[in-house]
């Protein structure tokens, strides 16, 4: 009796290279290696577009931070130079017109009492002053002795010019504070053309 023959065995089915597409991740599919370049590739000049684009507009701000500071500057020293001009043109002495020299030496002696205001308008050599002088004093002591205020304005300006020479005569007013009582003092000037009207001399007129 023979013994029975061995089945044969079913082993595994051989592999079939043309089955499908290989698996995503495999190694010989090629597709991860496509994409981390793609990747890479699309990250790189993006960085470099947002690092240009912020160096061109910090370059430009700079810029017109620079362009407006300059223009700032000449604004304000243009402003300054119309501002002198302005200045200088208000605080000239005006000497042309003895008439306007003569009420501003009055204004600056009498009205406010600045001997410094008062010289920019007097003569350069032999003004007198003295009898002048007298009469302010007297004005301030009166003030003093009956505590009123004492306005003192002028009015009958007349001037005679004769070549460098001129003389006025005027009627200066002492009124006291509210009107209580008002007196009228003529008075006579002289002047002289020095390089402009100024005011040598007063005496107490006739």
């Amino acid at each position: 009796m023979q013994p029975p023959e061995p089945k044969p065995q079913a082993g595994p089915a051989p592999s079939d290279v043309s089955a499908g597409p290989p698996v995503l991740g495999s190694r010989g599919s090629g597709l991860p290696a496509v994409a981390a370049q793609s990747s890479g590739s699309a990250g790189h000049p993006s960085g470099t577009s947002r690092k240009k684009g912020g160096r061109f507009r910090s370059r430009r701000a700079r810029l017109s931070l620079a362009l407006g500071a300059g223009l700032l500057a000449l604004l304000c020293l243009g402003g300054l130079g119309v501002f002198v001009a302005i200045y200088d043109d208000a605080t000239e002495i005006k000497r042309t017109d003895p008439t306007v020299v003569l009420v501003s030496f009055l204004g600056a002696y009498l009205t406010d009492r600045n001997d410094q205001q008062a010289d920019l308008y007097v003569c350069n050599e032999n003004a007198d002053f003295t009898q002048l002088s007298a009469f302010r004093e007297n004005i301030r002591e009166t003030e003093g002795k009956y505590s009123v205020g004492v306005m003192v304005t002028w009015k009958n300006l007349a001037i005679h010019t004769a070549g460098s020479q001129a003389s006025a005569t005027v009627d200066i007013v002492r009124t006291i504070a509210g009107g209580a009582e008002e007196t009228f003092d003529p008075w006579k000037f002289e002047m002289s053309d020095q390089g402009g009207w100024r005011v040598c001399s007063a005496t107490p007129g006739s």
